[in-house]
């Protein structure tokens, strides 16, 4: 786990809450006009977390962004952590005052309007009409000019900015129906539709509080962000500061029980750590000194004192919501274009409801006002435009309990419609944890021991497996200059003004042969000297077996791509039924073959842990980084798996099965329903409010039906 600490710092990338931002439409206009703003790249902005997030160089960009912003209508505010949990906040309390006024109000007008049902075929005095149409207008203001507000700004910015969304059409509907109410009021003629103006607001605001409260409790309860993160730090010196506050170096002091206020050292003492909130696995981690505390992680036993080791944009939790949040963002192409025809089906909308009432005024229907609304609000594409977002927001969250972080949101597409998985041996579908099994010293003049040492100072600077084993039986390390790893291969140095090389021995001449060809040999050479050979064993990953026969059961291709062409590799994984394995390889050769692959249809899954799998994993249709122990492979790779178990892979490639799945069917349910029930309202058979109950049940029901890929399983 400690090795996923290393990553780029994402310092150059800027995040704005924007609060305003109601629907795809409302994304689809931001995202037109900032990525013609130059210095901005990576733009995107995610309906499901009112975030707008892009990379820039130029640091006034924020500042420009913003003012861009502002003139369209989008007021930003910084994203500041725990400012997107009290956005939330905010817009459900204002949202549910609104909610409580269109309550009340459409109370109060039904009880004036039931009057006149009650009065039978003979109707009531014109008086009492006169005083019910009056009483009905003045609840009815506050419900239109407040409860309703939301849609009035929206649907006046997106007419601005000449970009039409599902405001338009829901503005239009209330202000038209109280505007002809209150005609008709004062002229004391024609029919009066102040119910249907309330009934609208309430039923609209209760599918966008229910729409809101789901979203907020699926997203906010599943991402990593700063809410692990404990409220206060305590420092050795005593004081207590915000984690935010904490500086690189600083000493923290923290017991049981406690949260992991930043990713620290351990300097003294011992502890039992739950990582679960990054790996998904109960199972507790023993840290002592020199061990990597991950901020967000959670003492279960001991107590230690720990140094800040790295500034806060640097944090993995960091690193992680920042991957998290790019994934969540991501559109599939066929949600992309379900977003484009929902902004254009918006003016098919209002040409549809102002061509219904039109019709049915030359019918000589008295009722033709109330049909156009309803054809107006029952058309809305609110479901399809919700189909999407929030069901990618949920399953790139709901991923992590297989252990598996996304950091690129293409990942689960791409995933569903593989046809072959490469993996690595090394590291992969091994456990890499080389261990040292045996020396064999050729220079009299060197021990075991000084052979050992003199290995582990060439390989200080490495992470592979064979240079921590090295360093863990070294006992001194060495001074050495113009340390270099050649991937696949070795590292070289120079120690002592003489180059040396730990590796494999065909990187030295082709002549040396290993003492054991049926074992894993690495030479410790001099100027191309031997000097000693190691011996490492490396046991298969628990589940490597199992993966694959399942892999293979599901129809998918299975092949293994290593640089491994030992016989002691050939044996490991001559015994895991493949359909193919090819050994010895280059890392050139393995991106060759991938390539090869991808020539003769296939769509390729790349699965490995090391530097020579970074290309691979770069040309692969899909990848993923197991428990990577450097930079370049993890950002590579389009996810990271931090569980040892491979057999995740299978869950995994249903899960994204599933997630394909549900988002076609929140479009067709979408489509279906708008495409059924805009002919029933077209014919008359719809009344207003029940239009605006089913456009609110519609979008309810995609955001419930997405809810289902909270669970993996």
């Amino acid at each position: 786990m400690n090795s996923l600490a290393s990553h780029q710092p994402e310092s150059h990338r800027v995040h704005l809450l924007v609060p305003d931002v109601r629907c795809a439409g409302c994304c689809l206009s931001i995202e037109k006009a900032l990525n013609e703003m130059p210095g901005v790249a990576e733009l995107s902005v995610s309906y499901a977390e009112k975030r707008l997030s892009f990379v820039s160089d130029d640091l006034e960009a924020r500042s420009k962004v913003s003012e861009k912003l502002a003139s369209m209508g989008y007021p930003a505010m910084p994203d500041i952590g725990g400012e997107e949990l009290e956005l939330f906040q905010s817009e459900r309390r204002q949202l549910l005052a609104r909610l409580g006024v269109a309550g009340i109000g459409m109370m109060q007008v039904m009880m004036f309007a039931f009057t006149d049902y009650l009065a039978g075929t003979e109707g009531i005095d014109a008086a009492y009409d006169t005083l019910m149409r009056w009483a009905a207008m003045v609840v009815a203001v506050p419900v239109t000019l407040y409860s309703a507000m939301p849609f009035h700004k929206g649907a006046l910015r997106d007419i601005r900015n000449r970009a039409p969304g599902m405001d338009v059409p829901v503005s239009i509907a209330i202000l038209s129906a109280f505007s002809l109410s209150v005609f008709h009021t004062v002229s004391g003629t024609g029919e009066v539709y102040f119910d249907s103006a309330c009934m609208f607001t309430f039923f609209l605001l209760m599918g966008r509080y229910l729409e809101m409260s789901a979203r907020q409790t699926f997203y906010v309860e599943r991402t990593l962000g700063e809410h692990l993160l404990p409220e206060f730090a305590r420092l050795e010196d005593g004081y207590v500061v915000k984690p935010t506050e904490l500086n690189v170096g600083q000493m923290l002091l923290i017991g049981e029980g406690d949260a992991v206020p930043a990713d620290c050292i351990v300097q003294s003492g011992v502890a039992q750590v739950d990582e679960s909130a990054f790996t998904g696995e109960p199972e507790l981690q023993s840290r002592e000194t020199g061990g990597l505390l991950l901020a967000g992680s959670r003492l279960a036993e001991g107590h230690v004192v720990a140094r800040v080791s790295a500034p806060r944009q640097d944090w993995l939790i960091t690193h992680l919501s920042e991957a998290f949040r790019r994934a969540a963002a991501f559109k599939p192409a066929f949600a992309i274009l379900a977003d484009r025809i929902a902004r254009y089906f918006v003016s098919l909308v209002l040409t549809l409801a102002a061509l219904t009432g039109l019709f049915w005024w030359s019918q000589g229907n008295e009722h033709f006002y109330a049909i156009a609304l309803s054809v107006l609000v029952v058309s809305c594409p609110c479901a399809l435009s919700l189909a999407t977002p929030v069901a990618y927001t949920i399953a790139t969250g709901a991923v992590r309990q297989l252990g598996v972080l996304v950091d690129k949101g293409s990942f689960l597409e791409a995933l569903d419609g593989i046809t072959t998985v490469v993996f690595d041996k090394t590291g992969t579908l091994t456990e890499g944890h080389m261990k040292l099994a045996e020396v064999l010293v050729v220079e009299s003049t060197l021990s075991e021991q000084d052979a050992i040492d003199l290995a582990a100072s060439i390989e200080q600077e490495s992470l592979h497996p064979v240079a921590v084993s090295l360093k863990q039986a070294a006992r001194t390390l060495l001074p050495i200059d113009s340390a270099e790893v050649i991937a696949g291969q070795g590292v070289s140095a120079r120690v002592d003004d003489r180059t040396c090389w730990v590796g494999r021995p065909s990187a030295i001449t082709p002549a040396i042969q290993s003492p054991d060809q049926m074992a894993n040999w690495i030479v410790l050479a001099r100027e191309n000297e031997v000097l000693a050979w190691f011996r490492f064993s490396d046991e298969l990953r628990e589940g490597a077996e199992e993966a694959i026969r399942s892999l293979r059961e599901q129809g998918k291709k299975v092949l293994v791509y290593s640089g491994d062409g030992s016989d002691v590799g050939r044996r490991q994984v001559s015994a895991l039924g493949l359909d193919g394995a090819y050994l010895g390889l280059s890392p050139d050769e393995k991106i060759d073959g991938v390539r090869q692959l991808q020539q003769a249809g296939e769509r390729v899954l790349m699965v490995g842990d090391g530097l020579n799998d970074a290309g691979a994993l770069a040309v692969a249709d899909v990848s993923l980084a197991v428990n990577p122990v450097d930079v370049v492979v993890q950002s590579a790779a389009d996810a990271t798996l931090v569980r040892p178990d491979l057999e995740c892979l299978v869950g995994l490639s249903s899960y994204a099965s599933r997630v394909r799945g549900i988002i076609r069917q929140n479009i067709l349910w979408a489509l279906v329903y708008n495409f059924s029930v805009i002919p029933l309202a077209i014919a008359g058979f719809v009344p207003p409010w029940v239009a605006a109950l089913g456009m609110s049940l519609s979008s309810l029901l995609v955001t419930i039906n997405a809810g289902r890929l909270v669970r993996t399983s």
